[in-house]
């Protein structure tokens, strides 16, 4: 009778093992693919990972204040915000699972290069946009929309890749129906200007 108890628990942590091998295989190409399709400028390669209901928001600053606006697709030619292109950077296609960089405003640089997620961490910087907006500038961003901000946050990683000559990609995925997603872009970062 314990062998079978022991044959069962074996078999369902195997299981669960190979589950999330393949969610982390998927994980990994997905963040490499979005890499990849921002270094050549491939907005078809970047649009597939774009959800159709949910779209791309992209997070950034024009003034003072965060701002966010959402689009359903890249398009190269066309950058958000218009004023800021989308600067090239060496890739790194080497995940590192650690603290992720930050920009010091004072030095104009990252602390560190590289490419970095920290599955350990939840960011709220674009529900924490929202709820500014609505606060500081009296916008009116409905509370439905807020919340479905931090059911993304919740369920997203953000990818940080910083090469050597400052070049930088800043993006968040998102596992929806058990694939991953370019859910959020982040353009605001590195911007001191306010």
């Amino acid at each position: 009778m314990k062998n079978i108890y022991f044959i069962i628990l074996t078999t369902l942590i195997l299981m669960s093992s190979v589950k999330m091998h393949g969610q982390s295989d998927k994980f990994n190409t997905a963040i490499l693919e979005i890499i990849k399709g921002f270094h050549s400028k491939d907005s078809d390669k970047i649009n597939e990972y774009i959800h159709p209901d949910y779209g791309l928001i992209v997070l950034l600053r024009r003034g003072a204040m965060d701002e966010f606006k959402k689009t359903d697709k890249i398009n190269f030619n066309k950058p958000i915000p218009e004023y800021l292109p989308y600067f090239p950077f060496k890739i790194d296609l080497k995940i590192q699972f650690q603290e992720l960089p930050t920009f010091d405003c004072d030095s104009g640089k990252w602390n560190k290069v590289g490419l970095y997620c920290d599955t350990t961490r939840i960011d709220n910087l674009l529900s924490t946009t929202a709820i500014n907006l609505t606060k500081y500038r009296e916008e009116n961003i409905p509370f439905e929309t807020i919340s479905k901000f931090k059911t993304i946050e919740n369920k997203s990683r953000r990818i940080v890749l910083i090469d050597d000559e400052e070049g930088e990609l800043v993006f968040y995925i998102t596992l929806i129906n058990n694939k991953w997603y370019l859910t959020i872009l982040d353009r605001i970062s590195s911007d001191c200007s306010a």
